[in-house]
Formats: C-alpha cells, structure tokens, sequence
C-alpha cells in the first residue's frame, strides 16, 4: 500500500506536490485555536482587543505561517486561498469581538492585513519572524 502523504519537518508533502493536505492541515489546527480562543473572548466579556491580537500575532499565526516559502505557490490555487482566508475571517471575529460583518471591515477593526493572494509572482518568499508573512500583506 502506497502511503499519499508524508510529514517532513513539520510540513506534509502528497504525492503531486501541491500541498493541499499541508494547508488543509494548518487549517484545522487554527480552526481549533480559534474555537480554543472564543472561549474566553466572548462578545461582552472577556480577554481585552490588545491581548487577542497578541495571541493571534503571537501563538496563531506562527503556527500557520510555518513552512510558507515552501507551500506559499499553492495558495495560488482556488480552492486553497479560501481556507485560510477562513481562519483569517473566524480571528477577525472573535478579535472584533463583532458577530458578523465584511472581511474588509474586520480587517480595518482589527488592524490586521487581509491576506492577498498576489505577491513576488508567485514565488515563495521568506521572512522575518517578527514581520508578517508576504500572504498577509
């Protein structure tokens, strides 16, 4: 039996290389730190603004952001870029502490850049660990 996928330093490689099990993976893990997180950021009470975008900047978006210059490339793909934009939308909630509302208005709220799925033609960029991701710009 051949196996699909592989882990290699935290990063799952498939078989075609398009890193969809990789992305579907950071996913997951972010859905449930988010979950994790709204327990004690509720609407009308709880952990403050500032602190939540510590968390998020701090314990979230490293875990997300692991391995981007390897799988950045297939955020290029349709069905990829949404899930992250997903994990970036269910932050933007929770760190507005806001119901619902545009992702655009939630990005301004939170003061957290939309992600974009444009940037360095397509390349795999590599950054700073105390900068943003380019998929954040």
């Amino acid at each position: 039996m051949r196996q699909e996928t592989i882990k290699y330093l935290g990063i799952i490689i498939d078989k075609r290389l398009n890193f969809n099990a990789q992305i579907d993976y950071k996913t997951g893990k972010g859905i449930k730190l988010i979950h994790a997180l709204s327990k004690s950021a509720k609407v009308n009470w709880g952990l403050r603004h500032d602190v939540l975008r510590m968390i998020y900047f701090g314990a979230i978006l490293p875990i997300l952001s692991y391995g981007t210059p390897v799988w950045v490339d297939s955020l290029q793909r349709k069905s990829n870029a949404p899930k992250l934009r997903r994990i970036e939308r269910l932050t933007n909630i929770k760190i507005a502490k806001a119901y619902r509302t545009s992702h655009e208005a939630l990005c301004v709220l939170t003061g957290i850049a939309r992600y974009k799925r444009t940037g360095n033609h397509g390349k795999a960029v590599s950054h700073h660990p105390r900068e943003k991701p380019r998929w954040l710009v």
